[in-house]
């Protein structure tokens, strides 16, 4: 329904004809949780859909200081191409905020490299004529102080208040001032307002001819005519969240009928709502992360205790317990479609579930979202890869993998799925489950779960069966 929306939307982002998350799926690399943790504000705050919104308006807020402002006119080509700027300012954030340290770091030093050449001159808000080179801290510390700014206030105004506080966010996000050179950042939500007023008193904040050519860009950028009306929706939700003070010097004005104001965040909230019906609540970005602080063990998110129950000779008491082992096929090459077809999803989709992986072939720590069912009755279930199956005996080789059951799921456990090769050439494959009703509905239709588990059994061993022939 929403696949050609969903297409425009990442080509806007990733400035990419065709759409391909690599670098965000690349991190999953590296062995350490990164600068924040996966419960922190600042992964709060840059998750969901309000980023979106606060990348207009720190652009907006960034332009009100002449120095940053002639940095971006001089030594950058937005209006040309400014999805190629809006997509590398996104793969900074993200990579800082979900990358490994070392990822990080080499992101912020990416950007500084970019910024070597950014120098010239500016009339200051005091009608001085100045010099500014964008790794100057006195135009990091703007930046910085606008980019906290926007992301924190949109994320109110759209998402609800910070659950750790506004403060939490400011204080952790002040490590991404100090990598990018800020002396001192701000951290808190007081000493960011206070930074921010010190630049109005100080006259350092200005609007003008320049300021107006940066505002009418934003405001009719070049966007696909799919996006466009959502995104005018969204900036006119955004200027309604900037202080009165910086919408004068922007020359911009809340949206009014007549003598009334127009209710235009409400506006906001719909199109960043429909935003986040379009594209996954997580992005790749995040997902990714998730991986790599599942398999370094910083992250335990399966609904259950007993990890790895389907690699033990029993299944925990309280949970129900279920094998099969059926036989599929014959031959080497048998089996070896068969474990490529579990290990790239084809089990799952050729048995008729909706499969949405985040990484197109099986690793530790994949995120899947299965579904059955039509319509309101559809059903979804989150699972998350907690083993990998690789082994060896002189009896048989088995390939495939385990996953557990996440929060959402209607069963709480864990299940796997493995091609099995005999030494006589048969080719099995072997599923073995552990399970318990997550919930009292699911468990008030119990009959009817055990019926849909067991159709979908059949379907599993139908499909094997296919994959195996596929040799």
């Amino acid at each position: 329904m929403f696949s050609a929306l969903r297409l425009k939307l990442h080509q806007t982002f990733s400035a990419q004809e065709t759409y391909d998350p690599l670098w965000e799926r690349a991190l999953d690399a590296g062995e350490d949780t990164g600068y924040f943790a996966h419960d922190s504000a600042v992964w709060v705050v840059h998750g969901g859909m309000s980023p979106i919104a606060a990348g207009i308006r720190a652009l907006l807020t960034q332009a009100l200081h002449p120095g940053a402002l002639a940095g971006v006119a001089e030594h950058s080509n937005y209006q040309v191409d400014p999805l190629a700027r809006l997509a590398g300012t996104i793969r900074w954030i993200f990579t800082l905020t979900y990358g490994d340290t070392k990822s990080a770091d080499a992101a912020c030093a990416w950007v500084q490299r970019l910024h070597q050449p950014v120098v010239g001159n500016f009339t200051s808000g005091n009608g001085e004529e100045r010099e500014y080179a964008a790794n100057d801290p006195g135009l990091s510390d703007w930046v910085h102080i606008a980019f906290a700014d926007a992301f924190l206030r949109c994320h109110e105004a759209f998402s609800g208040p910070v659950p750790q506080g506004a403060d939490a966010y400011v204080r952790e996000w002040a490590k991404a001032g100090e990598l990018m050179g800020v002396t001192n950042p701000p951290r808190s939500d007081a000493e960011l307002k206070a930074a921010i007023a010190g630049y109005e008193s100080r006259g350092e904040l200005v609007g003008g001819p320049r300021v107006a050519e940066v505002v009418s860009f934003l405001k009719n950028p070049p966007l696909d005519p799919v996006v466009l009306p959502g995104y005018r929706l969204l900036f006119a939700a955004v200027v309604d969240t900037l202080p009165e003070n910086h919408r004068k010097l922007l020359g911009l004005e809340s949206a009014t009928l007549g003598p009334l104001k127009v209710p235009s965040r409400l506006g906001g909230k719909a199109a960043l709502g429909l935003a986040g019906l379009v594209l996954d609540e997580r992005g790749p970005a995040e997902l990714a992360a998730r991986r790599r602080l599942y398999r370094i063990g910083a992250l335990r998110d399966v609904n259950y205790l007993e990890i790895g129950m389907t690699e033990q000779a029993q299944i925990p008491a309280g949970f129900t317990a279920s094998k099969l082992r059926e036989p599929v096929g014959h031959g080497q090459a048998a089996f070896e479609a068969l474990a490529d077809g579990i290990l790239s999803w084809k089990l799952h989709e050729r048995s008729g579930l909706r499969t949405r992986p985040d990484t197109p072939r099986v690793q530790l720590g994949s995120f899947v979202h299965l579904g059955f069912g039509f319509g309101p009755a559809r059903i979804t279930a989150p699972c998350r890869v907690v083993r990998l199956i690789n082994d060896e005996t002189t009896a048989e080789i088995r390939s495939g993998f385990a996953y557990g059951t996440l929060e959402g799921h209607p069963e709480t456990g864990e299940e796997s799925f493995a091609a099995v090769l005999c030494t006589d050439g048969s080719v099995y494959l072997e599923i073995v489950a552990g399970s318990r009703h997550s919930t009292w509905f699911y468990r008030l239709v119990a009959p009817l779960s055990t019926a849909v588990q067991r159709f979908a059994t059949r379907r599993y061993v139908q499909a094997a069966r296919l994959l195996a022939q596929d040799s």
